[in-house]
């Protein structure tokens, strides 16, 4: 599979990883579990900054691989390696509160993020 698709396809389990790790959260309440947080409700930075991370990043980091160039190129390697930095520091909370469900998703969503980030340092530098 040619770089840049699998690249783009990285992209795409990225987002379905990051909506099986929220639908994982929530399927305890179609047992009648209260799934609210206990703090209260989210500001809305913290909304504004997931919604950016779960959706317009994949979605920018797609559109750089589909229409761009060498500049794309980088822009979009130095997003994916966001995403693996991002999603190494989010597994690393199953440390601080273990959730067994989410031990399945989080560690496959690493290890996609690390080949994506890998992939498009490659791809930068043509190989």
């Amino acid at each position: 599979m040619e770089k840049k698709n699998r690249i783009i396809l990285f992209w795409v389990l990225t987002v379905v990883g990051f909506l099986t790790h929220s639908l994982v959260d929530a399927l305890p309440a179609f047992w009648g579990d209260s799934i609210a947080a206990a703090e209260g409700p989210a500001p809305v930075g913290m909304i504004t900054f997931m919604a950016s991370l779960t959706y317009l990043v994949p979605v920018i980091g797609i559109l750089l691989m589909v229409y761009g160039g060498k500049t794309a190129n980088v822009i979009n390697a130095v997003l994916a390696c966001f995403m693996a930095l991002f999603t190494l520091l989010h597994m690393s909370e199953l440390i601080e509160e273990f959730n067994a469900a989410q031990l399945v998703i989080m560690p496959m969503m690493f290890i996609i993020a690390l080949l994506m980030a890998i992939d498009s340092i490659e791809v930068c530098k043509g190989k």
